[in-house]
């Protein structure tokens, strides 16, 4: 009895090795090198440290929608760069790929600070189009895979995967999807951190007006302000699997040229997330395998937001930003205010959880909020703070 059982326990050991192994097809010697996402206060960033170890930090962002990587002033210096604007050449740096990072500093408009303000460093196409890139988001960790090593397969037979094919043109890799069933070039965008972004020209291609859309305000990019709308598509298809009710950026001006052939329309990290996925540049050709079927919205539960009326941004310490207000919502006649903060905390001193904080929005129960009123930072309790009286809320 004793060995039948040991016997059955191997068995079923064996099983699990060989599926394991199925799972990952990879060999080992074609991993160069596995590098975790390291903590950031931004949501759907992948936040990488390229330093050899025992060499001081060098993390950036990596970003698929970039041609090339690069820096902007004060982020190279804190990362020890020495910054010079008379420098028209690429910057170096060793990391642990056993290779050097080439990276420009923008000092285009001057050698001290971003433009607009916003700081970062980003790892582009020019490093990237070297290997086969393996995103496991939900390990936290990107593999740089060896193309003379390993191919993604030119097709697949597993369930919820396929093999797509990609054109890497100035080292950015374009795929096409379709939304309500019409097919759409878009970039394979990791420094998009929404679900997708489509310009004004890519939506009148697919059949949507964008003029007939709810205005969403402006958001931020590399290079400025950028007006927006909102669009809910009801299905977004990739590689034969389907997705519904996805929460899509309109930007009726375009994305500022950041996207060229596809129209300045992109898809990004909340939808890429869905899935493990290995774009491998040299052979031109995409790997996805599904691992979850709902949408987000930067990181968050959208169906939730949604039946609550306001698109809520994560800002670290159980906090979120409100980006969006669905007109006539439960949000609406509570009180909130687009920009608002809305707070763990209750009135109470009670401590919400982020499924909690998102219901009491959707059955309007009183919430905390900070709110930015006369250049100031105030706390008020929605519905009804006796702050607003006589202000509207």
């Amino acid at each position: 009895m004793t060995r039948g059982v040991g016997y059955l326990a191997f068995l079923l050991a064996s099983l699990v090795l060989a599926s394991v192994a199925r799972a990952d097809d990879v060999p080992p010697e074609a991993v160069i090198a596995t590098i975790p996402f390291e903590v950031s206060h931004e949501p759907n960033r992948i936040r990488l440290n390229l330093a050899q170890d025992g060499a001081p930090p060098f993390e950036l962002w990596l970003d698929t929608g970039a041609e090339y990587s690069v820096l902007t002033p004060l982020a190279a210096r804190r990362l020890g760069v020495v910054v010079s604007r008379t420098k028209d050449d690429a910057y170096r740096r060793a990391t642990r790929l056993g290779v050097d990072l080439q990276f420009y500093v923008d000092t285009r408009r001057s050698d001290t600070g971003a433009r607009t303000g916003w700081e970062y460093g980003l790892l582009g196409g020019n490093l990237l189009h070297n290997y086969v890139v393996d995103f496991d988001f939900r390990g936290r960790q990107i593999r740089f895979l060896d193309p003379k090593k390993y191919a993604v397969p030119g097709s697949t037979a597993e369930p919820e995967a396929a093999v797509v094919p990609i054109r890497a043109g100035a080292n950015r890799p374009v795929v096409e999807i379709r939304i309500n069933g019409r097919p759409l070039s878009v970039l394979v965008d990791t420094g998009c951190q929404a679900p997708a972004i489509l310009s004004g020209e890519a939506a009148r291609e697919i059949g949507i007006d964008p003029e007939t859309l709810p205005d969403y305000g402006q958001g931020g990019t590399a290079v400025g302000p950028m007006k927006l709308r909102f669009l809910e598509a009801a299905e977004v298809e990739i590689g034969g699997m389907h997705f519904t009710d996805v929460p899509i950026k309109v930007a009726p001006h375009g994305w500022y040229g950041m996207s060229g052939e596809t129209k300045d329309s992109v898809i990004g990290y909340d939808l890429l997330s869905r899935f493990r996925t290995r774009i491998d540049y040299p052979h031109a050709r995409m790997w996805l395998k599904r691992e979850q079927k709902i949408v987000p919205y930067y990181g968050v539960d959208y169906a939730a937001t949604r039946a609550g009326g306001a698109l809520l941004y994560p800002i670290g310490g159980g906090r979120y930003r409100v980006m969006y207000l669905f007109p006539d919502s439960p949000a609406v006649h509570l009180g909130l205010k687009s920009s608002d903060v809305v707070m763990p905390q209750t009135a109470d001193g009670e401590v919400r959880t982020d499924a909690q904080l998102i219901e009491a929005i959707r059955t309007g129960q009183r919430i905390r909020v900070a709110r930015k009123m006369n250049d100031t930072w105030v706390d008020l309790d929605l519905p009804d703070d006796p702050m607003l009286q006589g202000q509207g809320k």
